[in-house]
């Protein structure tokens, strides 16, 4: 059973995550994480973020490159 405490904890670190996934994508395309993710795309990174023992940072930064990187091939599929 989760305590109150680990259950708090989780709550700072998935704010957190997506505090620095929104300013990644900001600082990196201008635009909020929202005109690249949905919230259930966002809550699957969180969840894979927790699985990795990476800084939530570079993790977002990593999350930033990959989305835009496939933003690109599926526009390029269309032309």
């Amino acid at each position: 059973m989760e305590t109150f405490n680990e259950a708090q904890e989780l709550h700072i670190i998935r704010f957190t995550f997506f505090e620095t996934l929104s300013g990644e994508f900001i600082a990196m395309t201008g635009y909020g994480v929202y005109v690249y993710l949905t919230p259930v795309d966002i809550d699957q990174l969180f969840n894979h973020y927790l699985n990795h023992s990476v800084p939530i940072r570079r993790f977002a930064r990593q999350c930033v490159k990959d989305t835009l990187r496939l933003a690109l091939e599926r526009r390029s599929q269309r032309v």
